[in-house]
């Protein structure tokens, strides 16, 4: 693919992400239990748009390892493309798994903890399991700086596809503090 900002599914990651940003600001509208499911699903959706992107990556990866010269999900030139970020061993790799793999397991682990909540917002134990979901998604924090450093100052090449996971995972950090935000005010239910 020629242009990756012209890619119909990097398009379907980004329509993700915003309709993930209006799912947590129409729960940042409402009040009560009303408001804490909305943010939930703003949750939900932020984390399913990261596995769904780290997967995404890890098909790429994939393509990429058995065509070098340039798979066919992705563009291999310019500055925004992801042939030379997600293709290259050296820095697509962790303790010898891929970082969509990694992402996949990541954003998974997320998206069970917050789905538990979500599942029953009310239970005892869901304001233990928010507290959960905010140290697993920090968690993350550091591995993000560690792939954006790398994109812009190793590579030099932006991957679009990276940066739908890394956007999720921003995203599903400011939902689930505005998560235990609605705790600390006792605005849950």
């Amino acid at each position: 693919m020629a242009n990756p900002l012209a890619d119909p599914v990097l398009l379907i990651f980004i329509a993700g992400l915003f309709a993930s940003s209006y799912l947590l600001a129409d729960g940042r509208k409402k009040e009560g239990l009303e408001g804490t499911n909305r943010t939930l699903d703003g949750s939900l959706a932020f984390a399913t748009t990261g596995l769904l992107g780290s997967a995404w990556t890890w098909v790429i990866y994939n393509d990429m390892v058995k065509n070098p010269l340039g798979g066919e999900f992705c563009a291999t030139e310019g500055i925004v493309q992801c042939g030379s970020v997600i293709g290259d061993p050296r820095y697509n790799n962790l303790f010898g798994l891929s970082w969509g793999a990694l992402g996949m397991a990541a954003f998974t682990a997320l998206l069970f903890v917050i789905l538990c909540i979500r599942m029953d917002p009310l239970a005892k134990w869901s304001e233990q399991y928010t507290n959960y979901a905010w140290w697993l998604g920090l968690a993350g924090v550091p591995f993000l700086f560690i792939l954006i450093g790398i994109e812009i100052f190793v590579v030099q090449h932006i991957c679009p596809f990276c940066t739908i996971a890394h956007l999720a995972l921003i995203g599903y950090l400011i939902s689930v503090w505005m998560l235990r935000e609605r705790r600390e005010i006792s605005a849950w239910y």
